[in-house]
Parts: C-alpha cells; structure tokens; sequence
C-alpha cells in the first residue's frame, strides 16, 4: 500500500487527552529523555536514542520514511502541553496489511493514553487508509502490551522462536504475533 497517494499532507489526530502528530526537532531532548529509562525500551529492539544528535537524527529518519511511504510514526504529545512523551507507528505497509508500534514515558503509564493512541491509530488505518489487517509483535514478556493488545480484541496467532534480536544486546527473544481485522475492530 502506498499511502502517499491517500494522504496530502502529515496526519493529525486528537483524543481527550493527547495529540498525534508529526515529531519535530524540538522533540529530540524529550524523545531522550523518556528513552533513557530501560522500562521504556526493555522489550523493543534498541535502547533508543542515546545522545541529543541521535534523537535529532532519529526523528528525521522517521519523517523521512514518512515521505517515502514505509512508516507512519507519530509523536504522541500530551494536549495540554504538546511535550512529546511517546509515539506510535504504522509500518511494514504491504497490500492492505500493516503493523503497529508504540513506546510511552513511564511517566505516563496506566493513564488510558495509549489506549487512546491505539484507539485513534486502528480506526486512522482501518477507516481512513482502508487498511484490512494491523498486526502487532510482541515480545513474550511483555504483559502489558499485549494485555493492551487484547483489550481492543487483537488476536494471538502464534510465536515466533527467537524472531526479534536486539541491535544493542544481540539477545534473542521470542515474539507472539497478534492481529486485529477491519471486520473485529470496535470504535
């Protein structure tokens, strides 16, 4: 799916308490930030940006990819102060299927923020980018995602052995793939 062709311009979306939107350069020391606690990245497969240059470059790698087609990734930035504290993505566009990502400020847990996010995200895909399938991967210890993930009726498919190796530690995890249909999704 090329996406470009759906969307003229950077999507913004907004709920009760948090806004999605393009990240910018002014993001970079938050992004930072909320990156440097291992919580956050424990169960990704980086550690995140780990120098304010990094973050610079990250978000333009991000914006870029944008621009080509393969990833939508937005900040998620609090409403009331617009400070970014996490972000959400669709990538790995292919026929009518994508895949869903996301990462959140300890800060800022078990508030309902991601759930919005993930909320406001599905029905982007489904609804406005006619999107069939999003699926998500989810590395086997984190309980949090996927109970998030089965709160919006996402279904476990299967795990894939030692599928996610971490650029830093080079450690292996197994991840349990999870996906949601147009058909099941429940605005």
């Amino acid at each position: 799916m090329d996406f470009t062709k759906v969307l003229k311009e950077f999507p913004v979306l907004k709920t009760d308490k948090i806004l999605l939107r393009k990240l910018r350069l002014e993001d970079a020391p938050a992004l930072k930030k909320y990156y440097s606690n291992e919580n956050v990245y424990r169960y990704l497969d980086w550690n995140g940006p780990e120098t304010l240059e990094r973050s610079f470059e990250i978000i333009n790698l991000w914006n870029k990819g944008y621009d080509e087609g393969w990833i939508i990734r937005f900040a998620i930035a609090d409403k009331e102060t617009d400070e970014i504290i996490g972000t959400i993505f669709l990538n790995e566009f292919e026929g009518k299927r994508a895949e869903i990502g996301y990462e959140l400020s300890e800060n800022y847990w078990r508030r309902g923020i991601m759930s919005e996010a993930i909320r406001e995200v599905l029905s982007f895909g489904f609804n406005q980018l006619g999107l069939v399938r999003i699926q998500a991967f989810v590395c086997s210890e984190n309980v949090a995602s996927t109970e998030i993930l089965k709160k919006f009726e996402f279904k476990e498919e299967g795990c894939l052995r030692q599928f996610e190796c971490h650029s830093v530690t080079g450690e292996c995890k197994d991840m349990w793939i999870y996906s949601l249909l147009n058909t099941e999704f429940q605005k």
